[in-house]
């Protein structure tokens, strides 16, 4: 069929592959209904490329459990000998995909990629895409994903796949049906009768008119096609079947084995324009026309036809993926309790999680064929590959049953193992205290058994779970136990480990440590031990946010980022992303703060708790009618995992909300927390901010030094001096927030002018509550002319603007609005944040850019 309405979409496919000759490589999603034409699309732009341009196409296959790099696979044949020998080998995914970036550099430029029908691929080409995508800008080529949108939901691996990819590299082609002209002017007579039965979609409208006859059309779109089928010859009819029940094509060389004479039994269906044939496939014209001819094969005619394709494949060695899809189709357990395995472990050293997960569940329905040993190796694996997948029911499920297999066995070294997986698998889902028995468990089997790595990698994790609660002591004593046994053992995976928990422990105590992190973050990446390397960089970056340093944090949060998505550890780079979203926040900028998390959220790999607290401060402050059932929730579940750095900064919150709102303070909370044994609660980061919160709450706690400079002021009840520490680190609600508990007039008018700034609906009300209750004179709102100027200064800032116009010093400036330097100095420092600069002049520059103060 002519190629219709589809010039837009043509063009911009054009000038993707422009930029990308250029070397400003771009990513061309083409998305619609099934039958819209997103292949007709495709097909036509790679047809009129020429010799223009390299082109690799790969095709994802609609099986029950997709192969693990299944369309990169199909590349095979079009890439260099040194990519198909990695890919033979079973090379590890990252090594894979830095040998497909070199690929894409290769001349002609530009290469085009083409991946058809994404929503069905794996989760290594998940991956793989993702990979492609953040560096497509810089590469001289244009990849091309075909999907439909309808079968890639919020929450599908293709949504995180595309939000890692920046939106200036990525361009959206939703292809919509033919217009009723469109239709006209093919189906002629018959056009209103055929656009009312196909809403103008291009395939059904092709199947209708294909089998059109005399002047009659089918009453549906199966019936169209069925038609067609039921006129075939026998050998015909027999060959489109088999055809139908192998998802989106069969390779030419697999029908040799299982139809020898199928050449001249396509000739017929291929003139009806069922099948489309070429040398390396043979695929249904539409997927839509091939289940229709599967759905109306019998039950066991199908089974036949499965039987016949998996008796082809086994002979010929093929993917485990597609023997398992045919031998459950074909009802062959004993093919199945082999293969379920062989797939499971394949997809799993691919990263393809999801896939293995499911593999390894169709191999554990058979367990009782295998040695015990190999049961319980295989319920550990699927436990792994379980957790990989967040099902944390099945990986608690698969480690205790691998232990209880293990223990049988005598296997003392393995039920550590499993015992120190069953620790993470306990932290992950939040029960702290659950994760710090299952560790010393561990050591307590290992530890009798001689050195080993397993035991050094057991030290290792106590002194993780240690840090993560705060208590110093036992982090030291088990990461340097983990350090010198790793390195006795050449262990650099477990040094690395241990060095960055020993190394934030000490930050955690002193904010001046610092450089220990960054020594640790050194020697990780030198071993290659990139999600270590990526911890370091992003703990640094949270300890300092926690120690009042943002400017420091928000650097190392940035770097923590960039180093993490170039390695791919994307947990740390969301985790560190959420950092840089926090700060943001506190700095005031709450809008692009909300934007960053959502943006985390959709891209799927998001760390829950900590953007459940970032989430719940902005609601907190903004005033949001959901913030009081957000902060309870996520008061019970920061609680359960027994770690400061969840615990405190939701009572935090509570405290400031219960200010804010005039309720009764948390002294039971407080109370609770300060009677944990951890040293946390009375030392290093956490214990100033209690024992300052405290404060609020009307306690008294004691705490050793160092404390930040805010929270010492806190300490001692001397609210203006921390209104000031917290206004030097750019913290303009905080600092709002202690000025709010002062008595005097210009102090809480500041802080109503922070408030109304900030949209911070429950501190507005405190400050005016207080000034009413005082006698003191309330200010206007903003005026109109603050409302309507484009960096969103408020009154007293566009004062404090014209003055700086005028050149005047902070000292002058507090002079002529008559209020302390002190506070002309917040001003002044507040007018450069909005307006984005680093100096005075340049404030004065923006200003004038952006039409002047008013």
């Amino acid at each position: 069929m002519e190629l219709l309405e589809r010039d837009a979409a043509l063009g911009t496919l054009a000038a993707a592959r422009d930029e990308a000759a250029r070397g400003e490589g771009r990513v061309v999603f083409i998305t619609g209904e099934p039958g819209i034409g997103k292949t007709s699309l495709v097909t036509r732009f790679l047809r009129d490329l020429g010799e223009d341009a390299r082109v690799l196409l790969g095709t994802c296959d609609d099986l029950s459990i997709p192969r693990p790099l299944g369309p990169i696979r199909d590349l095979v044949g079009s890439l260099s000998p040194e990519f198909e020998q990695a890919l033979a080998a079973g090379a590890a995914p990252h090594e894979l995909q830095a040998l497909l970036l070199a690929e894409l550099e290769l001349r002609p430029h530009p290469t085009v990629l083409v991946l058809e029908d994404v929503h069905w691929a794996d989760g290594a080409t998940f991956d793989t895409i993702a990979v492609l995508g953040r560096r497509i800008g810089s590469l001289p080529a244009l990849l091309v994903l075909t999907f439909r949108g309808g079968e890639a939901p919020s929450g599908h691996p293709l949504r995180a796949a595309v939000g890692s990819i920046r939106a200036e590299h990525a361009v959206f082609v939703e292809l919509a049906p033919l217009s009723e002209s469109a239709v006209a002017s093919l189906a002629g007579a018959d056009a209103a009768e055929v656009y009312a039965v196909t809403g103008g979609n291009p395939f059904y409208v092709t199947e209708l008119l294909a089998a059109r006859e005399a002047d009659a059309l089918p009453p549906s779109i199966a019936n169209a096609v069925l038609g067609r089928t039921s006129r075939l010859e026998d050998d015909a009819r027999h060959l489109v079947e088999l055809v139908s029940v192998v998802p989106t094509r069969v390779r030419t060389s697999l029908l040799d084995a299982v139809m020898p004479d199928w050449p001249a039994a396509a000739l017929e269906p291929e003139r009806r324009q069922l099948l489309e044939v070429d040398a390396a496939y043979v695929r249904f014209r539409h997927e839509l026309a091939r289940n229709a001819i599967r759905s109306n094969v019998p039950i066991a005619a199908r089974r036949r036809l499965h039987a016949e394709i998996l008796e082809a494949l086994l002979a010929d060695g093929a993917d485990p993926a597609d023997i398992v899809h045919h031998a459950e189709a074909a009802g062959s357990e004993q093919v199945l309790s082999q293969y379920a395995l062989i797939a499971a472990r394949r997809a799993a050293a691919l990263s393809s999680n999801r896939e293995a997960y499911s593999h390894y569940r169709r191999a554990s329905h058979f367990l009782d064929r295998l040695p015990a040993a190999e049961q319980a190796r295989v319920l550990e694996e699927l436990a792994s590959v379980a957790y990989a997948v967040g099902r944390l029911d099945a990986a608690f499920v698969g480690a205790d049953r691998a232990i209880g297999f293990y223990r049988g066995l005598g296997d003392e070294e393995s039920v550590g193992r499993c015992m120190r997986s069953l620790s993470r698998y306990h932290w992950v889902a939040g029960d702290g205290h659950a994760a710090h028995r299952a560790a010393l468990d561990a050591i307590e089997i290992l530890e009798p058994l001689g050195p080993s790595r397993e035991l050094a990698r057991a030290y290792s994790v106590v002194s993780q779970l240690a840090m993560l609660a705060e208590d110093s002591e036992p982090a030291f004593s088990w990461g340097e136990r983990a350090l010198e046994l790793a390195t006795r053992l050449g262990d650099d995976g477990t040094r690395a480990h241990a060095l960055v928990n020993i190394a934030t422990a000490k930050i955690n105590l002193d904010p001046d440590q610092g450089g220990a992190l960054l020594e640790a973050h050194a020697f990780a990446d030198a071993a290659g031990e990139w999600h270590e390397a990526a911890r370091a960089l992003d703990n640094l970056s949270i300890s300092l946010l926690c120690w009042v340093r943002p400017d420091e944090a928000l650097r190392y949060a940035e770097q923590a980022v960039a180093y993490a998505e170039e390695h791919e550890v994307l947990i740390i780079a969301s985790h560190a992303a959420a950092v840089g979203a926090w700060l943001k926040l506190r700095a005031g900028d709450w809008a692009e703060a909300e934007r960053l998390m959502l943006q985390e959220i959709e891209s799927g790999r998001i760390v829950r708790l900590l953007t459940k607290t970032v989430l719940a401060e902005l609601a907190v402050r903004r005033g949001d009618p959901e913030a009081r059932e957000r902060l309870a929730e996520l008061a019970g579940e920061a609680e359960r995992t027994g770690e400061l750095q969840r615990i405190v900064p939701v009572l935090e919150l509570a405290t400031e909300r219960a200010l804010t709102a005039g309720e009764a303070m948390p002294i039971e909370r407080f109370e609770r927390l300060t009677a944990m044994p951890t040293s946390g609660v009375r030392a290093g980061r956490f214990g100033s901010r209690v024992a300052a919160w405290a404060a609020i709450a009307g306690l008294e706690l004691e705490v050793d030094p160092p404390l930040s400079a805010p929270h010492a002021a806190m300490l001692r009840r001397d609210w203006r001096a921390a209104a000031d520490a917290f206004g030097a680190a750019g913290w303009s609600y905080d600092r709002g927030l202690m000025l709010s508990l002062l008595e005097d007039e210009e102090a809480l008018a500041e802080a109503l002018e922070v408030a109304r700034d900030l949209g911070a609906e429950p501190l507005t009300r405190r400050v005016l509550e207080r000034m009413r209750e005082l006698g003191l004179r309330i200010p206007q709102g903003p005026r109109e002319a603050t409302r309507a100027n484009p960096a969103g200064l408020t009154a007293r800032q566009l004062e404090v603007l014209e003055l700086l116009t005028e050149g005047l010093t902070n000292a002058e400036i507090a002079e002529r609005l008559v209020v302390s330097q002190r506070t002309a100095e917040h001003h002044v420092a507040a007018v450069l944040m909005k307006l984005g600069a680093s100096s005075r002049r340049e404030a004065v520059r923006r200003a004038t850019e952006l039409g002047g103060p008013p």
